[in-house]
């Protein structure tokens, strides 16, 4: 896929659920935002996403048939999310790995970001599908890892990461 007029996509991710790879993901996108630079948020963690409580935004996102517009917090950051296609926050997201697989390609490809200078990916925990698709077939630039330092946290990572470089 092409990266258009994004600069950098880097994918914040972790072996283990619950090290704070989101929280992580947003205020790195908040700090980059402090310092003047166009950053935006894909929240592929698409069964447990997190980012639009994070920087307090709600609502349905729209497409204006011309791409999918991505909802802008108060401070300037584009965020797109599956929570936004669900009717609230306890509606759980229970879709399979295709369906997953083309929504994140969806929200790569398939919106209007802008001219972004970071793009950051908040991936879900562990091995599945969606970091498979995001290491096939999205152009990143880097990778953060997020985990805490128990040995079997750090060993999970270990596996996240191997699966990275190949």
């Amino acid at each position: 896929m092409d990266k258009g007029t994004i600069r950098r996509v880097v994918a914040v991710g972790s072996g283990k659920g619950g090290v704070g790879k989101s929280a992580a993901t947003a205020l790195l996108a908040a700090e980059l935002r402090r310092r003047g630079l166009k950053v935006g948020v894909l929240d592929a963690d698409v069964t447990g996403p997190s980012q639009p409580k994070l920087f307090g935004l709600s609502g349905p996102l729209v497409d204006r048939g011309e791409g999918i517009e991505p909802a802008v917090s108060p401070a300037g950051v584009p965020v797109v999310s599956s929570q936004f296609l669900v009717e609230d926050e306890q509606t759980p997201v229970i879709w399979r790995g295709p369906l997953v697989t083309r929504l994140i390609l969806q929200f790569f490809g398939g919106v209007n970001w802008g001219p972004l200078d970071y793009l950051l990916i908040d991936m879900p925990p562990g091995t599945s599908d969606v970091p498979l698709t995001v290491f096939q077939s999205v152009p990143l630039d880097g990778m953060v890892f997020v985990f805490t330092p128990p040995e079997l946290s750090a060993m999970i990572v270990k596996k996240a990461m191997n699966m990275a470089r190949d």
